[in-house]
Formats: structure tokens, C-alpha cells, sequence
């Protein structure tokens, strides 16, 4: 019996060792977080300016509308005039108004003449000025007409044949901080020289970021590289609140961009 029982207790012990261990808790695993994808960078809303010669102008703005301000040469436009088109005259010469043209425009139109235009995504408001020094400032019909177009967080302003000594404190309200002035610096019909510098003193004036010369001349041209910051810019010009420079300047933009790029060695435009 001593031996039998001794057996039994081997064997209970052996089934004792041989018993597996208990599953040990796995130790938790911290959750990875999954990457979020990286954004595309959006680009800033911007207009496009394409200049023809004198005065006549192209404006798109990111929604699409065209703006075209004193067109004389309606032949020289990237397309024909739609609906979606606005036409503004800022008087009546005929290097700015062409009558034919704008007897048939379809679209809204502001000609020699204040007043205001709103759509989606652009703002245009005409304001009455003077083609020359003690002219009478009128709602219609007068001498000469400012334009300013607010689109994409920017500020234009197209001085049609301005030849005022100085502006007027309510004009200056009008135009506010203009990013980008289009606008003569000579022009005899407007007693307006390289003598008298009234083209170059309205600037200063306003001390818009930009200035594209509509008359001008290779003195006045050579006058305003010297006095301002220089840019060219191939057509179409694109231009938004980020490509702005960083002090008063001068921008070419029409056909003889490449020519004054080379000539002054001037920096170009980056879009």
C-alpha cells in the first residue's frame, strides 16, 4: 500500500507540472494615427491685364467677366464682346471712344460718365475727373471719367486722359489705396509734360503699388524707371494681391515689354 501510494502522488505531481500556463495579457499597442492627406495649396485669386496701345485695356477677373475700358480699336480685342462683358469710356477722343462699338456692345456698359456697376466678384465704380487743369468736374457727359474696379482683393483704378494739377480731397476718398493705376504721364492735350510733371506729381499723390503707363513718351519712361521700382510682364499679366511689389512701381506690359525688360534690365513679373 506504502508504494501505491507513493505512486500516486508522482503522478499527481508530474500532471501538476505538465499543466500549461495561463495565456499572458498581451501589452496594448498605442493606435497609430492614420496621416491626413496634405491639403493642395490653393492659388490666389488673381486678375489678368492685357494692354493694347493708348488707353484700351482688357480686365478678367477670376469669375469670368472681361472689362474693357476705352477700347478704340475694337479689332485688337482677344475675342469678340459678349454679355458677360462691361465697357467703360472714360471721354470722349477717338483714341478711347469708338461709337460704332459702343452703339452694339451687349453688355453693361459705363460711358463719360459716374456710376456704379456690381456683380459677383467685381465692383466697378466711375467717379468724374478733368482731362485738363480748371475743368468742370459733371455726373455725364464731362471731360473725363476715373474708373476703379475692386475684384479679387485688389484695388484698379484707369484714369482715362486725367490732366488735373492735383486730385480733389473727395476724389482721393473715392480711390482709397489703389493696388494698380493705369494712367498717363504725358499728353499734350492735356498740357501735361516733362516740365510741369503733373503726371508723375498725381502719382505721388496717390502712391498707388503699380503704375501702367497709358502716354507716355522715352523721357517720361526714363523719368519713372529713375523714380520708381521697374517690372515687365508678358501679356496676359497676371497679377494678385501676392505678386504685388513691395514699393511704389513702374510695370510694362504692352507689346515692347520684352524691348524695355533688355533695355532698363528690369526684373520680370512673377505670377
Amino acid at each position: 500500500m506504502k508504494h501505491i501510494a507513493l505512486f500516486a502522488l508522482a503522478c499527481l505531481l508530474l500532471s501538476a507540472c505538465a499543466a500549461p500556463a495561463p495565456a499572458a495579457t498581451p501589452t496594448p499597442v498605442p493606435d497609430t494615427p492614420t496621416p491626413k492627406p496634405t491639403a493642395t495649396p490653393v492659388p490666389p485669386p488673381r486678375v489678368s491685364i492685357f494692354f493694347v496701345d493708348t488707353a484700351q485695356f482688357e480686365i478678367t477677373t477670376p469669375d469670368g467677366w472681361r472689362v474693357l475700358i476705352d477700347v478704340a480699336n475694337p479689332s485688337k480685342l482677344t475675342s469678340p464682346p459678349t454679355e458677360q462683358d462691361i465697357l467703360l469710356v472714360t471721354h470722349v477722343h477717338n483714341d478711347h471712344y469708338n461709337k460704332t462699338f459702343i452703339d452694339s456692345f451687349p453688355g453693361q456698359k459705363l460711358i463719360v460718365e459716374e456710376g456704379l456697376i456690381e456683380l459677383p466678384g467685381v465692383s466697378i465704380r466711375g467717379i468724374a475727373s478733368a482731362h485738363n487743369t480748371g475743368q468742370e468736374f459733371t455726373p455725364k457727359d464731362g471731360t473725363n471719367y476715373i474708373f476703379i474696379i475692386d475684384v479679387a482683393d485688389l484695388r484698379l483704378a484707369h484714369f482715362g486722359d486725367i490732366g488735373q494739377e492735383e486730385f480733389t480731397p473727395e476724389q482721393l476718398e473715392a480711390l482709397g489705396q489703389v493696388d494698380v493705376a493705369m494712367t498717363q504721364l504725358v499728353n499734350s492735350f492735356s498740357y501735361m509734360n516733362m516740365e510741369n510733371l503733373k503726371g508723375f506729381n498725381l502719382m505721388e499723390q496717390l502712391n498707388p503699388c503699380m503704375i501702367i503707363p497709358t502716354h507716355s513718351s522715352k523721357q517720361a519712361t526714363e523719368e519713372a524707371v529713375n523714380r520708381w521700382a521697374g517690372y515687365a510682364c508678358e501679356q496676359p499679366c497676371f497679377i494678385s494681391k501676392e505678386n504685388l511689389p513691395p514699393e511704389a512701381s513702374f510695370l510694362f506690359i504692352s507689346s515692347l515689354a520684352a524691348a524695355y525688360q533688355k533695355i532698363y534690365d528690369l526684373p520680370w513679373l512673377t505670377p
